[in-house]
This record gives structure tokens, sequence and C-alpha cells, in this order.
């Protein structure tokens, strides 16, 4: 059965009363819904939740962007007491509060199938935080729990760290957003010292320090599970990059760092370089937004010299010039793994242009270039588009933004085509 998708299109409560009813039949075979952005509140949830205590077919309800409440979450809370079916229940963008999740919390105590639910966005505060803590202590089917864009602050965070502490089941953890500073990190990553099944935690926009940096590099020396940590805009600065470099050193699980936004520069950049010479495990590193500089990407670039798992490494608008492009340029004329590239919103120019296009004639790894708004000129970009002839992996380039005109664009749209004919350029 496919897919149902009814977003977006005004449905309201009435409508919930009619879908209710086609949900409860004895016959219905309908295994995944989509209302999202329809305007249903407590009213059209109670229908639905009224349908979920006799439907046996429905694996998905996605009701994100709607006007629910605590009390149809409290509706839907007490079906999925009963259910044994729904795996992926989305309530992202309602106004659920801490009486909501509250309500989420007690069903989860209770509720053995449910594996994917998403309560994004919904103005709970640390109450809210605690009682969801409190379940995730006795439940052990929940793998994903996205909790982003709440208030749950350092205490929420302190009560769901005590649960990690005992919780065999969640592998993903989403807190991005979430008024979460040093000591609602130490908290978490003292979890994380004896946590075994986490794989992905995502603490974006928090206001995470280099002394909570600290705590984070001390759990990733000990934490052999967790594969994607998101640190996107915070305040690690140099001090607290160079911590989690040191300790990414020593790590061996982890897949995927992000550390865009982070006021990082060279000499952390230099420490991360270092690490990537050692580290057997990283395949995605993220260091866009981050002035860096020449010096920095020429230390990142060493390391592509040696390092022999690193597939994909995003560095937009890195404050990286010509010098930086020449450097990693002779990286990926040596590399053979590196397949993602993003240097989107540099200032390499034609020389760096000519750097990475020499690269690009000997590289076979190379999946997908990103060079957008990099000042290369027609000069610039023609090296590029000539170097594709000999070269058979690159997929997909970008090259808009460099300032050559549409006729210029025409042109050098022609030369890829006829160089490289399975390339997809954007220009």
């Amino acid at each position: 059965m496919r897919p149902r998708r009814l977003d977006t299109n005004q449905f309201q409560d009435p409508v919930m009363e009619l879908l209710g009813s086609v949900l409860s039949g004895n016959d219905c075979r309908i295994q995944k819904i989509s209302l999202a952005e329809n305007q249903i509140s407590n009213k059209g949830a109670k229908a639905l939740a009224r349908s979920l205590l006799v439907n046996r077919s429905l694996t998905t309800l996605d009701l994100r962007s709607n006007t629910i409440g605590p009390q149809g979450a409290k509706a839907l809370a007490d079906a999925l007491k009963i259910n044994r079916t729904l795996v992926f229940l989305s309530l992202q963008s309602n106004t659920i509060k801490d009486d909501g999740a509250r309500s989420i919390a007690e069903a989860l105590t209770a509720n053995r199938t449910l594996s994917v639910i998403h309560l994004q966005k919904n103005t709970i505060g640390p109450v809210g935080a605690q009682k969801m803590a409190d379940a995730l202590k006795q439940n052990r089917s929940l793998k994903e729990l996205m909790f982003s864009s709440n208030s749950i602050g350092n205490k929420g965070a302190k009560a769901l760290a005590e649960a990690l502490k005992v919780n065999q089941g969640l592998e993903t953890l989403d807190l991005q957003s979430n008024s979460i500073s040093d000591t609602g990190v130490a908290a978490l990553m003292g979890a994380l010292c004896t946590n075994q099944t986490l794989l992905s935690l995502n603490l974006r926009e928090n206001s995470i320090s280099p002394k909570g940096a600290q705590d984070l590099a001390r759990a990733l020396c000990t934490n052999s599970t967790l594969k994607n940590l998101d640190l996107t805009a915070n305040l690690l600065h140099d001090e607290g990059a160079q911590a989690i470099a040191v300790a990414v050193r020593e790590n061996h699980t982890l897949m995927s760092l992000h550390l865009q936004w982070n006021f990082i520069q060279a000499s952390a950049a230099k420490a991360l370089g270092q690490a990537l010479q050692f580290n057997r495990s990283l395949i995605s590193l993220d260091l866009q937004e981050n002035a860096i500089g020449d010096e920095g990407a020429c230390a990142v670039a060493g390391a592509l010299k040696a390092n022999t798992v690193l597939t994909s490494l995003y560095l937009q608008v890195a404050s990286i010039g010509a010098l930086g492009a020449q450097a990693l340029g002779e990286a990926l004329a040596v590399n053979r793994t590196l397949e993602i590239l993003d240097l989107r919103g540099n200032a390499i120019g034609v020389a760096g242009a000519k750097a990475l296009a020499n690269a690009l004639k000997v590289n076979s790894s190379l999946r997908r270039l990103n060079l957008q708004e990099n000042s290369l000129g027609m000069d610039g970009v023609i090296c590029i588009a000539t170097a594709l002839s000999g070269n058979h992996g690159i997929q997909h380039i970008n090259l808009q933004g460099n300032h050559i005109g549409e006729s210029g664009a025409r042109m050098i749209s022609e030369i890829i085509k006829t160089n490289a004919p399975l390339c997809t350029v954007e220009m």
C-alpha cells in the first residue's frame, strides 16, 4: 500500500472524523499517512486517536505543523498504550507543551512498538524532558527521539543524561537549539562514557564553550559506539576544537563530525589535520564557516595525503585563497578516497583553479566538487572544464557565481558536456 500524502489540504477537524472511520474499518490496509499542515486541532487528534485504538495496519502517522495541544497529545498517547502497529509518529511543530510530553512519556512506558517519535518545536521545557527521561529508563523500543527547538535547558539535559545511563535502545537523540550549556553537556558526556547504544547525537545551536568541549573530548576517548556528532553553531573556538581534535585522534568509531560555525581558526585546523593522519574511522568532516584560512587549509590538505578514510570534506566560507587551494590540489593528486569537496564561498581565484584542475587530471576518487563563488573568472573556469576531459570519476560540479556571464556559462557547459558527458554542471 503506497503512502497517503494528504499534506497542506486544510482538511481541519471534520475531515479527521471521516478519516478516523476509514482507519477504524476492518478492511483498512493503509500503512502510512501524512497529514502535515492541515489545521488539525485537539478535536481532530482525538478522532484519529480513537481509530488508533482499533487500527491494525497503520505504521506511520505524520501530524507535523498542526495546532494539536496537550489534550490532543493525551488522546493520541492513550491510544498508543493499546496500539501495537504504529512505528513512527511525528508531532513536530505543534503545541503539546510539558503536559503533552508527560502524556507521551506515560504511553512510552507501556508501548513496545513505537520506534521513532518527533517532538521538535513543541514548547517543551525541563519538566517535559524529565518525564520523557523517566520513560526512557523503562522503554526499550524507541530508537529515535527528535527533541530539537524546545527549551529543555541544562536541567532537561541532565535528566536525559540519567536516562542514557540505563537506556539500552535509543540510537538517535536530537537536542538542537535547546539552550544547553556546559553543565548540561557535562552530564550528557558523563552518560556517553557508559552508554553503548547511542549512534547519533545532535547538539547544534546550543551554548557549548571550550569548557564543554573538554567534556566532549573525554567522552569521545571513552565511548566506542557514537558514529555521528553535530556541534554546529556552538562556541567552541580554537581551544575547544583542539581538545576535540585530540580525541578524534584516539577515537575509533566516530564517522561524521560537524564543527561548522564555531569560531575555529588555523591552530585548531592544524590540530584536526594531525588527528586525521591517525584517525581511521571519520568519513565526513564539516568545517564550513570557520576562518581557518590558507594555513588551516594547508594543514587539512597535508592530512589528506596520508588519510585513507575521509570521503567528504566541507570547507565552505573558510577564508581559503590560492595557497590553500594549491595545497588541496597537491593532496588530491595523491589522495584516493575523498569523494566530496565543497569550497563554496572562498576566494581561490585563477591560481587556485589551475591547481585543482591539475589534480583533476590524475584524481580518480572525487565525485562532487563545489567551486561556487570563488572568483575563478573565465580563465579559472576554463581550466577546470578542460581538465575534466581526463577525469572519468567526477559526477557533479558547481561553478556558479564566478562572473563569467551567460554566454560564458553556455560555452563552458558545452565544453564539459563534450569532455565529461556524465558530469552534471551547475553554472
